[in-house]
């Protein structure tokens, strides 16, 4: 087994350029993850046969091959090894990967790193907002009552839920603050400082602040002129980022010019006081501004559109998640969720569960259809499982985009569930997995409309797929595709065999093995025998025997007769780094087989085409003497070699 994970390792490094195309790279629970000097050398065809190899994607500037729970640490080990690359964190990688981003690239990873930490609190803060819900929602276990009207002896219990469920949105820019401090090279602690000034209780609440306007009621400080507003940000997110972002740029600078012995008492105390005052003044209103148009522009697409504004959601998600652009998401999510009284709950959630749904129903159906596939059969089925929990990637890049019509069921089985989902105005509580065990995460009056819009996108994209998977095979039948070839189920045609005799596998041109245009079967280093300029891209066997090798690239065999004559098969020259495309294997490894017996097809236009010269060399290895009794123009199974 361990020589299966180096064969693996070694396998994917010749499909990813080689040696000299790593930077880096490390690995996660299931990935490889990669980045690459060039990301236009990777041959995914090739990759993609690689029989552990599940999937492959590229995001975030990693290059991304998934391989399974309990393989991936055991490859890598390998890989690292044959590289000659020193092992990484992935907070290394990810420091490698982000210089070959862009900078809206850059800009969405960092709103992304900054949420990602304080994710548990949301989401713990979300699900006691539903328990509360729960207690407190009239007429959901009693009729006209709620549990607490029910059961007074339980009201302080629901109080006390309700104040832990306000906590985590009540002081969310303390843990923006902190969160954003760490991740711009601040100290995280005085980024916590600025997210509590900016919801101070002597300031006015900013969930008043719209009021307040209309009422000309809004407290001003009078500073040097300048008229500051006392107004917090309670509810908003992009504020306190920018903040910590100007406190971050303070500190550093502050931190070079500010001599040692001054720096512990001196750096903090004008990196708070500067970054506050321009929090207020400029900072906090224009961030405002913008946190506002991006809810109000999510809150118009859900209730102005309605159901088309869900459907644009539930169809451009997947689309986002490609390229990485759905972090940038997060950000409006979050100051939704930070406004929920006011809300009612966000309509995202749901939205993106139906998307996440449809991607696993999707791959399901290629499952179903891929009876004679079992690799892609497995592949499907884990990853359908994982999408419908939420984990989509290995479903998007292992199964759908790499098929393409299944990708297209999904987007029209999750544009269907999005739409009803908005129509039924499903809201959620809380983030967490965008996945049928979302469910927790739903306002407790909307779940059983949350479970109808995902049994809705699950049965339209397990359907839309299975529907164009028929039509995509039937073009494929119209125009001649080949998939496993028909002719492996043709009869073969078979020749009583002499021993110590080598017949032609390949109809063609024979010419001795010193006119082969390789330097290595020329002299005679492999074996001596003949090359064939083919004719035909088709192999069959020279002799009764058995496969000893069937090379994993596919363009080599290597036979022994049943009176002990070894020979190589090798279609083409350098045609090893092809990787398999443009072969087909009608055989394995272990094979007895028959003379006339199909072993393999080969495109030989294509392998042309990619400037490889497709001359066909079958050599006998020494110590075994040879003697050539047919040159020239020769079909198959005629007596081309002899041997002693």
């Amino acid at each position: 087994m361990e020589e299966k994970y180096g064969k693996t390792a070694q396998e994917i490094l010749s499909c990813v350029g080689g040696e000299g195309n790593i930077v880096s790279a490390a690995h996660c629970a299931t990935r490889l993850r990669l980045v690459l000097k060039d990301d236009s050398k990777v041959d995914l065809e090739a990759l993609e046969q690689i029989e552990l190899v599940k999937g492959n994607f590229n995001n975030g500037g990693q290059f991304q091959i998934i391989l399974g729970t309990g393989i991936v640490n055991k490859v890598y080990a390998e890989f690292i090894a044959i590289a000659h690359i020193t092992e990484m964190t992935k907070e290394e990688l990810k420091q490698q990967a982000a210089k070959k981003m862009n900078p809206v690239q850059k800009l969405l990873k960092t709103l992304a790193d900054v949420f990602v930490p304080i994710l548990p609190a949301l989401v713990a803060s979300g699900l006691l907002m539903g328990i509360n819900n729960i207690l407190t929602a009239q007429g959901m276990f009693v009729p006209g009552k709620s549990l607490v009207e029910a059961f007074p002896a339980i009201k302080d219990i629901a109080e006390m839920v309700n104040l832990f469920s306000n906590a985590g949105f009540t002081f969310l820019p303390v843990l923006i603050g902190f969160s954003a401090a760490k991740i711009f090279g601040a100290t995280p602690i005085l980024g916590a400082v600025i997210g509590a000034i900016m919801i101070h209780p002597d300031l006015m609440n900013g969930y008043g602040y719209g009021q307040a306007l209309l009422d000309g009621t809004v407290p001003y400080w009078h500073i040097f002129g300048f008229s500051v507003a006392k107004v917090g940000y309670q509810g908003t997110v992009l504020p306190v980022i920018a903040s910590a972002f100007c406190l971050a740029v303070i500190e550093k600078r502050l931190r070079k010019v500010v001599p040692a012995m001054l720096d512990n008492i001196v750096t903090p105390l004008l990196s708070v006081l500067l970054a506050g005052a321009l929090t207020f003044l400029f900072i906090g209103p224009v961030m405002r501004g913008v946190g506002d148009m991006m809810t109000n522009a999510v809150m118009w697409l859900f209730f102005d559109l309605g159901a088309l504004g869900g459907l644009i959601y539930g169809v451009t998600y997947p689309l986002l998640v490609i390229t990485g652009m759905h972090h940038s998401l997060v950000t409006a999510e979050t100051q939704i969720l930070a406004n929920i009284g006011t809300l009612g709950g966000s309509p995202t959630f749901a939205v993106v569960a139906a998307a996440n749904c449809a991607q696993g129903a999707a791959a399901l159906a290629v499952m179903c259809r891929s009876k004679n596939d079992p690799k892609m059969r497995s592949m499907a089925s884990a990853s359908g499982i994982s999408s419908m929990l939420g984990i989509t990637e290995p479903a998007i890049f292992g199964v759908n985009l790499k098929l393409r019509y299944p990708f297209y069921g999904a987007l029209i089985g999750g544009g269907i569930g999005a739409a009803y989902a908005t129509i039924m105005h499903v809201l959620s509580v809380s983030q967490g997995p965008c996945g049928v065990i979302g469910v927790i995460c739903i306002r407790p009056d909307c779940m059983v409309q949350f479970m109808v819009s995902m049994v809705i996108a699950i049965l339209s994209a397990f359907g839309a797929t299975m529907f164009l998977g028929k039509v995509v095979g039937q073009k494929e039948k119209e125009t001649g595709s080949k998939a496993a070839p028909e002719a492996e189920h043709k009869p073969a045609v078979h020749i009583e065999t002499e021993p110590g005799c080598v017949y032609a596998p390949v109809q063609g041109r024979a010419i001795p093995h010193t006119e082969i245009k390789d330097a290595t079967f020329a002299a005679g280093v492999v074996g001596e025998g003949v090359g064939i300029i083919p004719a035909k891209g088709e192999v069959v066997a020279p002799f009764d025997g058995q496969i000893s090798m069937f090379f994993d690239t596919k363009h080599a065999i290597g036979l022994v007769s049943d009176d002990g004559v070894e020979i190589l098969i090798h279609v083409g020259v350098n045609t090893v780094e092809l990787q398999g495309k443009h072969f087909t294997p009608l055989k394995q490894s272990g094979d007895k087989v028959k003379a006339g017996d199909r072993l393999l097809e080969f495109d030989m236009d294509a392998i042309k085409a990619a400037g490889y010269d497709v001359t066909t060399a079958v050599l006998v290895p020494a110590p075994k003497r040879v003697q050539v009794v047919k040159t020239g123009d020769v079909e198959q199974l005629d007596k081309i070699l002899t041997t002693s």
